[in-house]
């Protein structure tokens, strides 16, 4: 995941390298997000927002379902990864 390899190339923490396939980090806010089980708010290429940052942007996310049910707004973000 590019912002967690971006963050260990500064050294900050380290993490074996089967985790770092497993995280990222929030595109807002910098939170180590894990892909599997964390409610993550996936978007564009490999961007992410962690659940608060979803949320505080619109998005609706229903626990029973475990799925988001309306869309965070991403769009100055996505214009950022282009």
């Amino acid at each position: 995941m590019r912002g967690v390899e971006r963050l260990r190339g500064r050294g900050r923490f380290a993490v074996h390298r089967s985790e770092s396939r497993e995280l990222t980090l929030c595109a807002v806010c910098g939170a180590e997000i894990r892909v599997a089980g964390d409610r993550a708010y996936a978007f564009g290429a490999d961007g992410a927002l962690c659940h608060a940052c979803a949320v505080a942007r619109g998005g609706v996310y229903d626990e029973q379902r475990d799925r988001w049910l309306q869309d965070a707004d991403t769009s100055d973000l996505e214009r950022e990864e282009r």
